[in-house]
């Protein structure tokens, strides 16, 4: 056998021919994906950052933490938070060609930082789809002549049902003025039922969870299917998907805005959008805030921007795209604003309601708020269609990327699964439908609300937090830039970069945390308030993820315990055991052998480089013929 001719030939190389055997062996499995194009990353990236939160949340937040004054903490966090993790993670993903899983080898303590990540996108890809879910209810259902949301008199409207088009809410008998009155009926939006009794089949509580509704079960199953389809080939296929998902959302923002300002009422929404209120920006809670949206919407410490860096070639300048991806999500997200409010003050002329009544958070918005726009709006059921459609493709980019996270994180950490892809996307996609279940039934959207308040909040922060600890201190911000000057040539902004991923990122990351603790309240859904078990059920979410990072520290520990365990005179016991586990992993380093220099060189004169065209087409019992080696000096 060929291995073991080379073991007599070398045999003061033994760790050094262990790792040539294990690179023979590698070659036997499929080469990783690289993208075809730079432009379907950069798109893939605009769809990963640009997504939901951009149209009904960061609006939202906008009007409430200041208006139009809060842009000024929004940019602040961008630039000390939001950019140089973006740019951190891409750097990582990009050197190693590895997930996230896989990718946060630089120090031996701080693997399980990777799984950490890989697990918060995994708890919001599972609620998540249930949004595109509900988006493909509503798409379906526009195709009427009259949108069934419209107005009242249909089985699942109440009594308190009140139609804005044929009664001004201000002068209903039914109405509830909080200043005047205190004992009147609240009235309920046609959209509102709909959503609540139709859609959900809302129970009043999670106690009664109940049985998954038939059509939103179909509805997640097609949403899974969809996502399934576009990322069973990985980037071969999402790659192509993108050119039509992430540059469709700007038009259709586009024409909404073009149809929004024509319409009455439209400047009361959009002076109440972007009227600056300068006392809140010296309320901490708004920087709490933005820093929540920031990371939210570039999906940073979630996993995704490390994926879809690793499929790119090693010297692919990817600071470019950082700066224009980065931009890009910032300027949509007050882009977008124009769009929601414009629509929300024609609904506060037409309703009579006050904007601040009207403009809801998270679904409220999108699925209440606007529904009730597009009904009396001229050709409402064409908008309808458009809406939700749009919101569709801007949450099927972003699943595509939180689905990703974990499929090329399982291929990367067993190597041997690559030649079985389709199947482990496949087990993704189903064993996430049926983790999703529980939210289609009629208490779902309580769990809902619980996932979306635990599932990936805190633990994003404390990712950050690790990464920028890691790179800055442990692994050595020097280091990491000179990984980055073999990738670029160049060491980019490294005056910038010192700043933030070593002084501003950790300081502001770290309070960010403990103030969000500190402020802490058990979420809400309208007057219901959680049992204890659901608290407890939504903490353990929190630790599902941050589990990982001392788990597998604890065990490198003990493993750099037992392997420096043999005294050699020179540093006590202990601090063996610590350099050992802040040391790169033997596997830190480019993936692909041609990459590796300077450093990262093997230290061998002479290594066994395997032609992989020649090696795939030897013979099954794995004998190498002399004409498959090759012998390269270094």
């Amino acid at each position: 056998m060929m291995f073991n001719s080379l073991k007599s030939r070398f045999s003061s190389n033994t760790k050094s021919l262990q790792a040539v055997e294990e690179n023979i062996l590698e070659n036997k499995e499929e080469e990783r994906e690289e993208w075809d194009r730079p432009i379907e990353f950069f798109l893939s990236l605009i769809g990963c950052s640009i997504g939901l939160g951009n149209v009904w949340r960061y609006p939202y937040i906008a009007f409430k933490n200041g208006g139009g004054a809060f842009i000024i903490p929004y940019f602040c966090i961008y630039f000390l938070i939001g950019t140089p993790l973006f740019f951190l993670e891409m750097s990582l993903g990009q050197f190693t060609s590895s997930g996230s899983a896989a990718a946060f080898k630089m120090s031996r303590m701080f693997k399980g930082l990777g799984w950490a990540t890989a697990i918060n996108s995994f708890l919001v890809s599972i609620y998540y789809n249930v949004i595109i879910a509900w988006c493909l209810f509503y798409f379906f259902a526009s195709f009427r002549r009259k949108l069934q949301w419209s107005d009242c008199g249909n089985w699942w409207n109440t009594e308190r049902c009140v139609n804005p088009e044929t009664e001004n809410l201000l002068n209903s008998t039914s109405f509830c003025n909080l200043y005047r009155q205190t004992n009147c009926t609240i009235p309920i939006l046609p959209p509102e039922e709909y959503f609540d009794n139709y859609v959900l089949r809302r129970s009043d509580s999670l106690d009664h969870l109940g049985v998954p509704s038939w059509s939103l079960t179909l509805c997640l199953l097609l949403a899974w299917i969809l996502v399934g389809l576009c990322i069973i080939q990985g980037i071969k296929s999402s790659g192509k998907v993108v050119y039509f998902t992430a540059l469709f959302p700007y038009v259709v923002i586009f024409a909404l805005i073009i149809r929004g300002v024509t319409l009455p009422g439209a400047r009361a929404g959009l002076m109440f959008y972007l009227k600056p209120n300068w006392k809140k920006i010296q309320e901490f809670d708004v920087w709490i805030a933005a820093a929540s949206q920031v990371t939210f919407s570039l999906s940073v410490a979630f996993g995704p921007l490390l994926g879809y860096a690793s499929f790119n070639k090693f010297h692919a300048n990817y600071l470019r795209d950082c700066i224009f991806v980065t931009a890009c999500d910032c300027f949509t997200s007050v882009f977008a604003g124009f769009a929601i409010f414009s629509v929300i003050g024609y609904m506060s002329f037409k309703t009579g309601l006050p904007i601040e009544q009207v403009a809801k958070a998270g679904p409220g918005l999108a699925f209440i708020a606007y529904p009730q726009a597009l009904s009396s709006m001229p050709g409402g059921p064409f908008w309808a269609v458009v809406f939700f459609f749009m919101l569709l493709t801007l949450g099927l980019d972003s699943q595509f990327a939180f689905a990703d996270v974990i499929i090329s994180g399982l291929l990367d950490t067993f190597k041997r699964l690559r030649r079985h892809k389709m199947f482990v996307t496949i087990g993704y996609c189903g064993l996430c439908f049926l983790l999703a279940l529980p939210i289609c039934a009629p208490g779902g959207i309580y769990l809902f609300i619980l996932m979306n308040e635990y599932a990936a909040n805190l633990s994003v922060y404390v990712c950050g937090f690790f990464e920028f600890i890691l790179i800055g201190y442990i692994y050595g911000f020097n280091n990491f830039m000179e990984d980055i000057r073999m990738m670029l040539g160049k060491r980019p902004l490294e005056a910038f970069w010192f700043v933030t991923w070593c002084i501003t990122g950790p300081i502001i990351t770290l309070v960010v945390f403990f103030s969000s603790i500190v402020r802490f309240r058990t979420p809400t859904a309208g007057n219901y308030e959680y049992p204890a078990y659901a608290n407890i059920l939504g903490w353990l979410m929190v630790c599902s993820s941050l589990i990982f990072i001392p788990l597998i520290m604890i065990y490198e520990f003990y493993k750099g315990w037992k392997m420096t365990n043999k005294s050699d005179g020179t540093m006590p016991h202990y601090l063996r055991m610590l350099t050992y586990v802040s040391e790169p992993d033997d596997q830190w380093g480019p993936a692909k052998n041609v990459n590796r220099w300077g450093r990262y060189q093997p230290k061998i004169d002479e290594i066994i480089l395997i032609d992989q065209t020649n090696y795939l087409k030897s013979n099954e019992n794995d004998e190498f013929s002399s004409e498959n080696i090759h012998r390269t000096r270094f």
